[in-house]
């Protein structure tokens, strides 16, 4: 089995590839990842059945998603499972999630431990997913601009509230602003050197993605944040920095929003700050002993 498949488990490799799979296979795609307790353990036969497709497209789908064969296929989803269960189709609404895959009958502790497992999850996946040679690229384009903005919405928020305080302390101009609106006309007042970055976990949001337009259109070099290369935000984009998909990014959490996604965003973002603040240590240090000034000032001795 692949390295890739090894480190992510299963379900999470169709997730990643489901956007780029043909109309046929993007149904068994789907019906996988609904329903994992029943494919556990369903035959070919009635898998095809299940998907309205020939024996042959589950065979090529398994080829797909670069799994051995269709028992290894069955094994991996019952792995994915074992370690960490994941919601049904069929959940009612009484199951519903408030927070990725905890549901009204956990305890404290088994929430507890379900968290912890799914940031580290979360931070492993994305680390894994990450493109290098693009992150180096895109510290390359910070480091030489002369204003950084971020456009985000929702928790994606945090990521972008992280990033301007971290970029700032360290020098760099940087730009967010909360307000919708705002965020749309502050797009067009970009230029030549300025850098954009969206950050975005489903890619789809209306305003992010027409605001990083708006910015690539004034000319900015434009950055997308998201777990979705298939996304229209990716359209606007430059440079695309990968963050992993989840059960929740699929919408099985109530409200459709995964809540690890902000995660996988805050760890991308402090890997490029990291890169910019080393390039420039010495500056880096000053201006943090400069700020810290501001900040002990703000505090009760």
């Amino acid at each position: 089995m692949n390295t890739k498949l090894q480190h992510t488990g299963v379900l999470n490799v169709i997730r990643l590839a489901q956007g780029q799979l043909n109309p046929a296979l993007q149904r068994i795609a789907a019906y996988v990842l609904k329903n994992p307790e029943i494919v556990k353990t369903q035959s070919i036969k009635d898998l095809a059945l299940a998907c309205d497709v020939s024996e042959s497209t589950i065979t090529r789908f398994v080829r797909a998603i670069d799994v051995p064969s269709y028992q290894q296929l069955k094994i991996g989803v019952a792995e994915a499972l074992s370690s960490h269960p994941v919601a049904s189709a069929a959940t009612k609404d009484k199951d519903a999630f408030v927070y990725d895959d905890i549901g009204p009958a956990d305890t404290s502790g088994q929430i507890l431990k379900k968290i912890v497992y799914r940031n580290l999850s979360t931070i492993e996946d994305t680390a894994a997913r990450l493109d290098l040679p693009l992150l180096e690229k895109a510290a390359a384009a910070i480091d030489k601009c002369d204003l950084l903005a971020f456009f985000a919405m929702g928790s994606s928020t945090l990521a972008a509230e992280s990033a301007v305080m971290r970029f700032m302390r360290v020098g760099k101009r940087c730009m967010f602003f909360n307000d919708q609106g705002v965020q749309q006309i502050s797009a067009a007042t970009l230029g030549k050197q300025s850098v954009a970055v969206a950050v975005s976990n489903s890619g789809r949001t209306v305003a992010i993605v027409d605001s990083l337009r708006q910015a690539r259109q004034a000319g900015a070099t434009t950055i997308a944040i998201t777990s979705f290369a298939d996304s229209p935000i990716t359209q606007a984009a430059d440079m695309v920095l990968l963050t992993t998909a989840n059960d929740a990014s699929s919408g099985s959490a109530a409200y459709q929003e995964s809540m690890l996604a902000k995660v996988a965003q805050l760890l991308v973002v402090d890997v490029l700050y990291s890169r910019y603040a080393v390039k420039h240590i010495k500056q880096s240090i000053q201006k943090i002993k400069d700020t810290n000034v501001v900040i002990e000032s703000t505090r009760h001795r």
